[in-house]
């Protein structure tokens, strides 16, 4: 097979005229917003400016853009910002309706938790062993700050408003109605145009709290609510367990972030509270406007008669209306607990509520069922309604807290901290200079009894007294919040024993941790292992901890042992191939270790958008975990910008939760069948293989972090005001320091995707694969082909001419000549080879409406890529005018928008 041309004007993925009916639709719905934007540029900034950025678009090549003043520029990357936002809305509008068709890009219905149920009845499962799967399972998306988000809050509600719009226009409206519905979206897209793009400034993190929750407020609740609803009845002698929650990083994530402490955690859990306890409230509101039934047409429970006696209401009206009277004594509780937990009544108060709060979210499920139950017992189930259900279901599922926050820190600020309380106590001098068995030692002796080494007459240095801060606001929240407010505490950089033993000395400092022959803690430990060197040993430092006494009385508490798996900085440090087959592979070891020690395993993935960042089909993904793991049990990240691309709106965030829960019960219930001894051997290969040819570019080459500075727009996207977190752990321009976030975002930007694809082709030559055993590998494997279709759309969404313009870029041109014809070979060998290993014919031929995706996302950009181009060759000259700085900014923005995600 020839290798397929990686010029921009014959792409791998060029259709030509195969376009189908999706594709068809996608550019429909884009022209016609690129029409009302060009209607609103002339209508706002005159015809000629509309005119310039027609041509602009047009035009092909660099030279278009090089005459620009810096004020054109600045107008045209906004102009083409807008396009890209508008063309991605047309995607999303179009893919919505695909998904409510129950088709999907190339694959069968999406898995769900009732489609799993009734799969599990078809293969022969009882209903005690579906039972049975249902109480194991446990599934939690964590939704994290981590800065890929590159646009605005205000944007992003705007793109909600168009896209609302553009689904209503599917339906055939009379000729009255259509036009107005065209000049309301044209509205939206002039309000769109004059809406600033960029941030003036870094978020905070009190913003980023804000940010997510409306999220949450506006589509995770009202989906998880209806999910529930709709779980009932899966089983038929019980409800439905509780198997999705959610969780947050949100004024937990301390690691190598500053800004975050105990005053941001505090501010995290009372923005919690007061937005589960008003939408309480709210729900509350409503059923109180239902259930105005009469005494004296239907008789009520004595609790409902009791509960109404606490809050008799002034009006003669409601006399006879008990359910009423319950109501608000139930919602007088609720705005009491409000005022306990956040300062403040629920946001239908009229006045403060002197009433009293309820204990815990138990105490209000038990007057919410006492009205259920007594509308059922007069007048049947049918009587009850949907919303009553539904907000049990809510409480249960939220309680008073809603979002479970997991804190999060490395553990050399661990290592430091602990180092200072028994210097300071005077119990070891030294303890960042013993070696890992002494440490072991000195950190068992001190969980052997309950004394604290901290004194409160003793001054700390400023990070020690932060650490002890935020985790005595952690012991505060538990005993306020109740025990599911706070999840596991996350070791970062985790290496050794020492690490989890340094953070339960912590801990018991607080009162989260206790000491003694039988250790309990009120937090999960829970050790992130992240860079390729760290995967390798997690199999035996959880065997050394699983073996110490106080881990086996610490994981029989908890019933099972977590550990977070890293795919971003194993990733950076290894490339693509070795990474994945290294978090499969420990994810295989370390449950065998948890096996060999009577424990349950919990694998927290920390999984970003991209594909550089283990991302990916996320029903996929799960269901290509390796056969000795069995997910009964797993979290995962959901960061930045998938947040609102993936729960933006209740239906896509309904839609994913449910296909990842139903995912993990299948996967938990699939046939367990071992991999051959040659195929492991194979992955093997093919892992050292990919790494070393991975590290010799990256690592080795002594010319590539230069490279990487010139040739990517790393600088530019190191000053973006994305997130409130640093781009770098220290100043150093090191690779090794950077954070894997910036250096994805920077290889997305420049179209090189290296991430997500790089090392594959070296790899299957160092391990000297040939095409029949890959394509066995393929045909056997679970891994594999969920790696190989990863890579592909890596692949598919890369484009060598605009990286080879990139590298242009780069003051050593010898050496970035060199570099790329390294990177441009496994680039053409890696597109050759994933298409032969599947005997395609191009790339994504086998995905085709993903396939037509991309091909709109990668000619909706072209001309955003041009125009960066421009501006950072006069960045790179010296030319640092304010307005090319923005005009940057425009452009990383809308390559984003293009391709659907940063970093």
């Amino acid at each position: 097979m020839e290798t397929p041309d990686t010029r921009s004007a014959a792409h791998p993925l060029d259709l030509g005229g195969e376009a189908g009916d999706d594709a068809r639709e996608v550019r429909r719905q884009a022209d016609l917003l690129a029409q009302l934007l060009r209607e609103a540029i002339a209508y706002l900034d005159g015809e000629a400016a509309a005119a310039g950025v027609d041509a602009a678009r047009a035009a092909e090549g660099l030279r278009p853009y090089e005459e620009l003043s810096a004020d054109e520029a600045e107008f045209l990357a906004r102009a083409f910002a807008c396009h890209a936002l508008l063309e991605n809305m047309a995607e999303e509008v179009t893919g919505r309706r695909r998904q409510a068709e129950g088709r999907s890009a190339g694959a069968s219905r999406a898995v769900t938790l009732r489609g799993a149920v009734e799969g599990l009845a078809k293969a022969g499962r009882s209903e005690r062993e579906i039972a049975e799967a249902l109480a194991r399972l446990r599934v939690a998306p964590v939704f994290t700050a981590h800065p890929t988000e590159v646009r605005r809050r205000a944007l992003v509600d705007r793109e909600g408003e168009i896209t609302r719009l553009m689904a209503l226009r599917r339906h055939r409206l009379p000729p009255a109605l259509e036009a107005e519905a065209r000049e309301a979206l044209f509205r939206e897209v002039a309000l769109l145009w004059r809406t600033r793009l960029n941030r003036p400034e870094k978020i905070a993190v009190a913003d980023e709290i804000r940010n997510v929750l409306s999220v949450v407020r506006q589509s995770v609740l009202p989906a998880v609510a209806a999910l529930y609803a709709d779980w009932q009845g899966l089983l038929t002698d019980a409800e439905t367990p509780p198997v999705l929650s959610l969780g947050s990083w949100l004024g937990g994530d301390r690691d190598g972030h500053p800004g975050v402490d105990a005053a941001a955690l505090r501010t995290a859990l009372e923005a919690q509270a007061r937005l589960i306890c008003d939408f309480y409230a709210g729900e509350l509101r409503a059923l109180w406007r239902d259930l105005a039934i009469s005494s004296g047409f239907a008789e009520v429970s004595a609790e409902i008669r009791e509960l109404g006696a606490a809050m008799p209401d002034p009006s003669p009206h409601r006399r006879d209306e008990p359910y009423r009277l319950a109501l608000e004594a139930i919602f007088d509780r609720l705005s009491a607990v409000s005022q306990k937990l956040t300062g403040q009544p629920v946001a239908f108060a009229l006045t403060p509520s002197q009433a009293e709060p309820y204990d815990d979210p138990e105490a209000f499920i038990a007057d919410l069922r006492a009205v259920a139950q007594s509308i059922e017992a007069h007048g049947g189930e049918r009587m009850v309604g949907p919303r009553l259900k539904r907000l049990i279901l809510a409480v249960q599922a939220f309680g008073f807290h809603l979002l479970t926050i997991d804190l999060r820190q490395n553990a050399d600020v661990h290592a430091r901290v602990v180092a200072e309380l028994l210097a300071r106590a005077g119990a070891v001098a030294d303890y960042e200079a013993l070696d890992e068995d002494a440490r072991v030692e000195v950190l068992l002796a001190e969980l052997a009894h309950a004394r604290p080494l901290r004194s409160p007459y003793l001054d700390y240095s400023a990070e020690t007294a932060k650490e002890l801060a935020i985790l005595d606001a952690a012991a505060r929240a538990l005993d306020l919040y109740g025990p599911k407010a706070l999840g596991a505490y996350v070791i970062s950089k985790a290496a050794a024993v020492s690490d989890i033993l340094a953070l339960l000395v912590l801990m018991k400092q607080a009162g989260l941790a206790r000491g003694g022959a039988r250790p309990e803690t009120r937090m999960r430990l829970s050790p992130l292992f992240e860079t390729i060197t760290d995967l390798e040993q997690a199999p035996d430092i959880l065997r050394a901890w699983l073996a110490l006494p106080p881990a086996r009385a610490i994981v029989g508490q908890a019933g099972y042992q977590e550990v977070m798996l890293g795919y971003s900085d194993s990733n950076k440090d290894g490339g693509y191939i070795a990474s994945r087959l290294h978090v499969a592979l420990a994810a295989s070891a370390l449950s065998s270790a948890c096996l060999e020690n009577g424990a349950a395993l919990q694998i927290f993935h920390g999984r970003g958008g991209s594909i550089g960042r283990g991302g990916g089909p996320a029903a996929a993904s799960v269901m290509a975990q390796p056969f000795e793991v069995i997910p009964s049990r797993m979290r995962w990240t959901e960061q930045g910008e998938m947040i609102s691309r993936r729960y933006g709106d209740e239906e896509s965030a309904r839609r994913r939760m449910d296909e990842l829960v139903g995912a993990v019960l299948s996967a938990g219930a699939r046939q367990q069948i071992s991999p051959s001894e040659a195929h492991a051997d194979r992955l093997a290969r093919l892992r050292k293989g990919a790494f070393s040819a991975y590290r010799e570019l990256v690592y080795d080459n002594a010319a590539f972090e230069d490279f990487f500075w010139s040739a990517t727009p790393i600088g530019e996207i190191a000053e973006l005001n994305v997130g409130s977190r640093p781009a770098s752990r220290t100043k150093s321009r090191k690779i090794e320091d950077l954070r894997a976030i910036p250096w994805v975002f920077s290889w997305t930007q420049s179209r090189f995707m290296l991430p997500g694809w790089f090392g594959f082709a070296g790899g299957v030559k160092r391990a000297g694969l040939t095409r029949s055993e890959l394509a066995e590998m393929a045909h056997f494997g679970r891994i594999f082909p969920a790696l190989l279709a990863d890579m592909e759309l890596a692949l598919a969404q890369a484009d060598m001419e605009l990286a080879s313009a990139y590298a242009e870029l780069a003051p050593d041109q010898g050496a970035a000549r060199a570099i790329m014809d390294v990177i441009r070979a496994d680039y053409e060998q890696a597109c050759e080879l994933a298409v032969s290993i599947r005997r395609g014919t191009r790339l994504l031929d086998d995905r085709p409406a993903l396939a037509e995706w991309v091909q709109v996302a990668s000619d909706s950009i072209a001309p955003l890529n041009r125009l960066q181009l421009e501006l950072l060759a006069r960045r790179r000259r010296g030319d640092d005018d304010p307005r090319l700085k923005r005009a940057v900014e425009f452009t990383v923005a809308g390559i984003s928008a293009g391709l659907r995600g940063t970093g």
